[in-house]
């Protein structure tokens, strides 16, 4: 019976991930999948940009779950590399940049320009180019960034410095109030990484599949993990980091100046999303990739990009800027790579968008 049990959840699951948006959040629902009275349930939650699909089959004493963590994918014939909105402000060029991709852009196309008295440049655009509108796309997704009422432990309850928790269960809280710096820590699973104060991730942490809420994140040099980062004003990832897939970073304000700084030589995958209601909150929103850092995936700045690094994948900017030694430049791309194309065809990305392009589907299976 365990096999068929297997079987029977496995379709309840497909079903779900099929149906996903008519599920309310945190309520379970059942579906009697092959109409023989034997009823699969199923929860969704929230999960940092994701969602969490539970899905479980009961038989007498016997209980099957598949859980699973689920963002979008999109039609790739009908991606976009790039977006900035059209302020009569046309993007310039510059140095070695290569957009692989279709662009939407101001005016509807790209000039040069020549940035410390350089004497050429060496541009490559492979993809159409149309016109942007003059307002920036609103995201499909607002995130819940309280902490509920679930069960919470500080760091002296947890033994061996080891906290694993099945999505399965209830959502645990680490309280992490007064501790700035978090290493020698193993967390996995269905926990928030909850902090009132500035937080820094060391390289000894390690960390998988948590949600990390402070004011403000330091990922120190050296570190490898699965996060998603949920900040109020800045979040900072060092010199050869890696946020592993499927990772995510996300900041909304109207309020304070807020970023996010992508250091050289560190790379994410997953998506980098900075938010706001008003545009003059726009004006103090920014997103910096540095050179030689890599973000694979969806990027979306209602704000200002600093881009000198690589993206594998699609960046949504309300506009772009670039800081040299002599001078400030507004809507210039220099010296970096947009490249759409490479993104592989498996990746399982943010829900930035609803459009007929896009899809459910679940990025990994949680087998804990």
């Amino acid at each position: 019976m365990s096999n068929h049990l297997i079987s029977r959840n496995n379709s309840a699951f497909n079903y779900y991930i099929n149906n996903l948006e008519t599920l309310a959040f945190n309520e379970e629902t059942e579906v009697d999948v092959f109409g023989d009275g034997i009823y699969s349930y199923a929860e969704k939650k929230n999960w940092g940009f994701y969602d969490i699909l539970v899905s479980k089959t009961i038989f007498k004493n016997d209980t099957i779950f598949k859980t699973a963590l689920v963002g979008t994918k999109e039609d790739k014939k009908n991606a976009l590399a790039l977006y900035t909105t059209d302020y009569d402000r046309v993007l310039k060029l510059s140095g070695k940049t290569r957009i692989y991709g279709n662009i939407k852009v101001p005016i509807g196309r790209t000039e040069q320009a020549y940035i410390n008295n350089q004497i050429g440049n060496d541009v490559v655009i492979k993809g159409t180019e149309e016109q942007s509108d003059d307002q920036f796309p609103k995201l499909n997704k607002d995130i819940n960034t309280t902490t509920g009422n679930y069960e919470r432990v500080t760091l002296q309850h947890i033994e061996n410095n080891t906290l694993i928790n099945s999505f399965e269960a209830e959502t645990i809280v680490l309280d992490l109030d007064g501790v700035r710096t978090i290493g020698n820590l193993t967390c996995k699973g269905n926990i928030i990484l909850n902090s009132n104060g500035p937080l820094k991730i060391d390289k000894t942490a390690t960390l998988n599949d948590v949600v990390i809420i402070a004011p403000e994140v330091i990922v120190d040099s050296g570190f490898s993990g699965n996060i998603q980062i949920i900040a109020k004003r800045e979040v900072t990832v060092n010199e050869t980091a890696s946020l592993l897939y499927p990772s995510s970073i996300y900041l909304k304000s109207d309020v304070d100046s807020v970023s996010v700084r992508i250091k050289k030589e560190a790379k994410l995958a997953g998506g980098i999303v900075i938010d706001g209601n008003t545009y003059k909150g726009s004006l103090k929103r920014q997103l910096i990739i540095e050179e030689d850092a890599t973000v694979i995936g969806d990027l979306y700045c209602y704000g200002r990009t600093e881009l000198k690094g690589e993206i594998i994948g699609s960046i949504y900017t309300d506009r772009f800027f670039l800081k040299t030694k002599s001078s400030n430049y507004e809507n210039v791309i220099y010296n970096a790579t947009i490249n759409r194309d490479s993104l592989p065809d498996y990746f399982v990305g943010l829900s930035l968008f609803k459009t007929a392009n896009t899809k459910k589907e679940y990025v990994s299976i949680k087998t804990f």
